[in-house]
């Protein structure tokens, strides 16, 4: 097993919930320190995500029970929603990814990944803006017709860059969502969304990512699932206290200074 493999196991895990991509931090991670053709990137990337799905079921393991039994019927059928409208955006989103990822050569991929942080950035900026006044605004649970709004939001996250966690919640809190509501919703939305991209890169023929063994990947998604469980409690204690967005915007900047080379090659 390499180090790279480890750090880009322990980065997936870190900043999954955290509104900064996961996906556009693995990606901008793998591609400019690892030697990995980028027909892999894209595979390797979907499959980390197993590890961070795991550990919302050992999270909310009461709640995922009521979901499968349908006991909660109202939570069972806003998740339905959510991930069918999630299939509409992301399903055409990521089969485009996957046959055009590699026509971005050099620094150009990192470009892409620092403007779609951006815009993270700036989704996240507008509903803190937006409650920053002194106007009380009254917040509910999610109905259908936010679940799916939300669903489709998400599926536009399978861009990288774009972070699944801070658009969903943006989502949601723009929708007058309670933000501890968000945070769980957008969470338990995780689920069954990486578990459909994952059936999607088996039935496309991607399969487990060449770039590891089977062995590696098991250690790899263990090192997700423990890491992405501690930073879920972490990013549940802090989240009243952090201006996510600020740091989004920052690695969105950081990325796209690294890819200004390219475009000097490119004329």
């Amino acid at each position: 097993m390499e180090l790279w493999q480890i750090l880009v196991a322990v980065l997936q895990g870190l900043v999954e919930w955290l509104p900064i991509s996961s996906e556009g931090q693995v990606v901008f991670f793998i591609y400019n320190f690892t030697s990995i053709s980028q027909d892999q990137v894209l595979p390797l990337v979907v499959w980390l995500h197993l590890g961070t799905a795991l550990a919302v079921i050992v999270r909310y393991p009461r709640i995922i029970l009521d979901i499968i039994s349908l006991k909660d019927k109202k939570l069972t059928r806003l998740l339905f929603i959510a991930t069918i409208a999630t299939a509409i955006t992301a399903i055409p989103l990521y089969i485009l990814l996957e046959n055009s990822i590699e026509i971005f050569q050099g620094e150009i991929l990192n470009v892409l990944v620092g403007s779609l942080l951006i815009v993270t950035a700036l989704a996240l900026y507008l509903p803190s803006h937006k409650d920053s006044g002194t106007q009380t605004v009254e917040v509910k649970e999610p109905t259908d017709r936010e679940a799916l709004l939300t669903g489709l939001v998400q599926g536009s996250s399978v861009l990288p860059g774009l972070s699944r966690s801070g658009v969903t919640v943006s989502a949601l809190l723009m929708q007058k969502i309670d933000r501890e509501t968000a945070l769980r919703f957008s969470f338990l939305m995780s689920v069954p969304a990486v578990l459909g991209i994952l059936l999607l890169n088996l039935l496309t023929g991607s399969g487990i990512p060449a770039s590891m063994s089977t062995l590696d990947l098991i250690i790899v998604e263990a090192i997700v699932f423990i890491v992405g469980l501690g930073s879920m409690e972490f990013l549940l204690r802090v989240a009243r206290r952090v201006n996510f967005w600020k740091l989004c915007l920052l690695l969105g900047l950081v990325a796209i200074v690294f890819g200004i080379p390219a475009f000097f090659a490119i004329s």
